[in-house]
C-alpha cells in the first residue's frame, strides 16, 4: 500500500501590524512654535498686535492668528504656525469671537447687576437712614460663593466653545451646547490635559514680567499659542466632535 505524503497546510498570514497608539503629546503645545524656522518673526509681530490689544485694537487679529492655528494642528500640519497674512481675514474672524466671547461674558455681569448692585445700593440706603444693622456683605459673600464654580465653569466650557466656532468657522458653533458637551464628556482626559497646559503655560508666562518686563506681552503671546495648540490637539484626538 503505498504512503499518501500530505503537504502541510501553509502558515496564516501574519496579522497586519497595528497603527501606533496616539496620545496627548503634552510637552509639543510648549516646543512647537521654536520648530518654525520663521518663529521669532511670527512671536514678535504677535507682541506687537498683543501690545494693541491693550487698546482693544489688536484683540480680533491676535483671535483671528490662533483660529488659523486651530485649524492648522487639526489637519495634522506639520508646521502650524501660520503667517501673519490675509489680516482683513484675521480680523473679520477674530471680531466674530469677540462677540462669541461677549455672549459668554454676559451671565456673570448679569449676575453681578442682581446681587452685588442691588446689595451696595440696599447698604447706602440703609446707612443713609441710620440703620446699621442691614449688612451688604452677606450678599457679596453669596456672589463670591457662587463667582468661583461659575469661573471654573467658564474655564472649562469656553475654550471648547470657541474651539468648535474656530474649527467650524461660524458664530452659532459656540452655541451648539449639545456638540461641545458631547467633545468634553467623551474627551475628558485630553481636555483636561489641554486645560492643565494652559494653566502652566499661563504660570510661564509670567515670567516674562521678572526677565523681560516690557517683553511679557510677547510671552503672553507665546503661551495663547501653547494653549489652543493643546486644545487643538486634543480635538484632532477626539471620539466625538
Amino acid at each position: 500500500m503505498s504512503e499518501v505524503i500530505t503537504t502541510p497546510p501553509p502558515p496564516p498570514p501574519p496579522p497586519p501590524p497595528q497603527p501606533p497608539k496616539v496620545g496627548f503629546d503634552f510637552v509639543r503645545p510648549f516646543a512647537f512654535v521654536f520648530e518654525d524656522a520663521r518663529w521669532l518673526n511670527k512671536v514678535l509681530i504677535g507682541g506687537v498686535f498683543q501690545i494693541l490689544s491693550f487698546i482693544l485694537v489688536g484683540i480680533p487679529f491676535v483671535l483671528g492668528y490662533l483660529a488659523v492655528l486651530v485649524r492648522n494642528v487639526v489637519a495634522d500640519q506639520p508646521q502650524p504656525l501660520p503667517e501673519w497674512d490675509d489680516l482683513g481675514d484675521k480680523f473679520a474672524e477674530g471680531l466674530r469671537l469677540v462677540g462669541i466671547g461677549i455672549v459668554y461674558i454676559i451671565p456673570m455681569f448679569a449676575l453681578i447687576g442682581v446681587i452685588i448692585v442691588p446689595a451696595v445700593m440696599m447698604g447706602v440706603i440703609a446707612q443713609h437712614h441710620g440703620n446699621s444693622d442691614f449688612d451688604p456683605g452677606g450678599l457679596i459673600g453669596c456672589f463670591g460663593c457662587l463667582a468661583g464654580p461659575l469661573g471654573l465653569l467658564y474655564a472649562l466650557w469656553v475654550p471648547a466653545a470657541m474651539l468648535n466656532a474656530m474649527v467650524e468657522q461660524r458664530f452659532g458653533a459656540a452655541f451648539d451646547f449639545h456638540r461641545i458637551w458631547a467633545f468634553i464628556s467623551n474627551n475628558i482626559g485630553n481636555y483636561l490635559l489641554a486645560v492643565v497646559v494652559m494653566f502652566v503655560a499661563r504660570f510661564a508666562a509670567s515670567f516674562g514680567v521678572i526677565l523681560f518686563c516690557v517683553g511679557v506681552v510677547f510671552t503672553i503671546f507665546w503661551a495663547m499659542l501653547v494653549t489652543f495648540y493643546a486644545f487643538a490637539q486634543a480635538w484632532r484626538l477626539a471620539t466625538v466632535k
